[in-house]
């Protein structure tokens, strides 16, 4: 079988740990490698998930929608200070 060479850069702390559990399961980097582009290749998708918990992406999404509220209003932003006098923050 053919092969071809994939080549990342990694930061070197990341990748010793990331060796450490390797070996402790018996593998090398390469073979860790393999097996995740066999499973994506398999899978259609990445075993594991990315990204924000669900209440973070829920809040995320809340702001940008208060946010574009705001923009659409015509509303301009005030100073820090105006704002804490608004609202009573000392």
């Amino acid at each position: 079988m053919a092969t071809t060479l994939v080549q990342a850069r990694i930061d070197p702390v990341i990748k010793e740990k990331a060796e450490a559990y390797f070996h402790s399961f018996g593998m090398d980097s390469a073979t860790a490698i393999r097996i995740f582009f066999a499973k994506v290749s398999e899978t259609g998708r990445i075993p594991f998930t990315i990204g924000l918990e669900t209440e973070d992406l829920y809040d995320a999404m809340v702001a940008e929608q208060a946010y574009q509220e705001y923009i659409d209003s015509g509303k301009k932003s005030k100073p820090i200070n105006n704002l804490y006098k608004e609202f009573g923050i000392k």
